[in-house]
């Protein structure tokens, strides 16, 4: 597992003596001061730092305990509470967090302060002043591993693979025996389809870390995504003995078993992970992979009974980001069911969550540019064209404000879904090529679009393509199969 399930960072104390390293690998002279962490507390550093070594291994309950350990020790603690908020359950605790860290950024040092301007930023959607904020950092402290692992995982996050492993590197070059800096490279360089470094990475990051359960996890993953379901299912199985509680390699078998056309064992291991929730972020986690298993196997309604639990548990807690989460998940279901009238009421209904909540208003505007995606969908479901194009300007005018690279390729896959629904097929092929190629649902739409135009061979290799990319716990992938591998009758 990795980031961007909210990779949490150290920031280690100290200052070393210098780095040697330059684009060329000749040697150069430069800092090695790291951001420090700001309390007056030893017992709070103490704490802060036993949560890192849990967040750093993704085991977010354990990591949360120390976290607030520290805070008990020191109320004012900004790095804690910001780590807190990485690591609690829900939308409305992550924002208390978040907002107690800003509260408290004045008495952090610098280096925090950039550290947490760049999560706000991030949360507001605001990618542009992000990265400008996290460059300052990184210009600062060039020699901190963590800085730059930061400033990897922003670019990671945008899918530029290319950015973040050059910073990943360079955060190895400053401490090599940085394990999550491998995991990292491992998720990087799997993304740009170069397994072979990807198991490198991999590998050598269970050699570094061989109790952390996310090492066996990250391997599996990608085993998964080679098509090498039951060797995962084995290294998932190892990540378990190490924690039993370890909530993503139980979601991994039941991936597994699903992709293997093994729907009944995917779902028994998903009863097994909802009698262990430790909270309703693991239940809704295990919920959301059982309404995958019924979407692989096309009983999309079923889907829809699942993700309505998930909705309970979100009303129940007042959790408005799942709430509207939930929400457009079952709009995008309802899509594929052909009922865009139903689709169209589920993603009004989010967007009212959204504005009735106390959520920050650059949180609502990104929202309002999403729906605005949402609902260019219906309309071209609905065969409404005109409306849909329409809409979709009205989207790129809004992504062209922030400049979101991946709202930038939303951008031309729903450019796409129109020039398919009105038979366009070149064009359509055209403008999905231009959107994010890792998608295995843009994979299969191209695949339509060259059967429109009778070239069935090239149809069917992009549909292969779509089949086999074996994505962990995504709805899209899962919409793929029910149309191919596991369908009566494959499209």
């Amino acid at each position: 597992m990795n980031r961007s399930r909210r990779s949490i960072i150290f920031l280690a104390l100290g200052m070393f003596l210098c780095l040697a390293h330059c684009a060329k690998e000749e040697l150069a002279t430069v800092s090695l001061a790291k951001v420090p962490v700001t309390t007056e507390s030893s017992l709070a550093a103490e704490e802060f730092q036993r949560g890192m070594t849990f967040a750093n291994t993704l085991q977010a309950v354990e990591a949360a305990t120390h976290f607030r350990l520290a805070l008990d020790a020191d109320p004012t603690f900004a790095s804690a509470w910001l780590n807190l908020a990485y690591v609690s359950p829900g939308t409305g605790l992550f924002i208390a967090c978040l907002d107690s860290a800003k509260a408290h950024a004045s008495k952090a040092s610098e280096g925090e302060q950039l550290i947490i301007l760049a999560a706000k930023y991030g949360f507001e959607g605001n990618n542009t002043k992000q990265e400008k904020t996290l460059q300052k950092l990184v210009d600062m402290y060039p020699g901190d591993e963590s800085a730059l692992l930061i400033l990897g995982n922003y670019y990671f996050g945008l899918r530029q693979y290319h950015q973040a492993i050059q910073s990943y590197n360079q955060a190895t070059r400053v401490n090599n025996n940085m394990a999550i800096l491998h995991n990292q490279l491992g998720y990087s360089q799997r993304a740009l389809g170069n397994y072979g470094e990807a198991e490198k990475a991999f590998k050598f990051y269970i050699k570094l870390n061989s109790e952390n359960p996310n090492a066996y996890d990250s391997y599996a993953e990608l085993l998964m995504e080679m098509g090498r379901f039951n060797e995962s299912i084995e290294f998932y199985a190892k990540a378990l003995e190490l924690d039993p509680n370890f909530v993503a390699s139980h979601i991994g078998i039941a991936c597994d078993y699903a992709f293997l056309g093994e729907p009944d064992r995917a779902r028994t291991q998903l009863e097994l992970l909802k009698e262990i929730a430790r909270n309703d972020i693991d239940t809704r986690r295990a919920i959301f992979t059982e309404a995958l298993t019924y979407v692989c196997e096309g009983n999309l309604s079923q889907a829809v009974q699942s993700i309505l639990s998930n909705l309970k548990l979100a009303e129940e807690s007042q959790d408005v980001g799942n709430m509207a989460n939930d929400l457009v998940i079952l709009g995008n279901l309802y899509l594929e069911l052909n009922q865009p009238s139903k689709a169209l009421d589920r993603y009004n209904q989010s967007i009212d969550v959204i504005d009735k909540s106390t959520l920050p208003q650059a949180v609502k505007m990104n929202a309002h540019t999403t729906h605005l995606f949402n609902i260019s969908r219906v309309f071209a479901l609905e065969g409404e064209f005109e409306k849909a194009r329409e809409t979709s300007d009205l989207f790129a005018e809004q992504v062209g404000i922030r400049k979101n690279p991946i709202q930038v390729k939303l951008i031309s896959q729903l450019n796409g879904i129109i020039a398919l629904g009105e038979k366009r097929y070149q064009t359509a092929i055209d403008k999905l090529e231009e959107a994010n190629q890792l998608n295995p649902y843009n994979l299969f739409r191209i695949g339509q679009a060259y059967e429109g135009l009778g070239e069935t061979e090239q149809a069917a290799r992009f549909k292969l393509q779509a089949k086999e990319l074996n994505v962990l716990n995504s709805m899209d992938q899962a919409l793929v199969l029910s149309k191919t591998k596991f369908s009566k009758n494959p499209a």
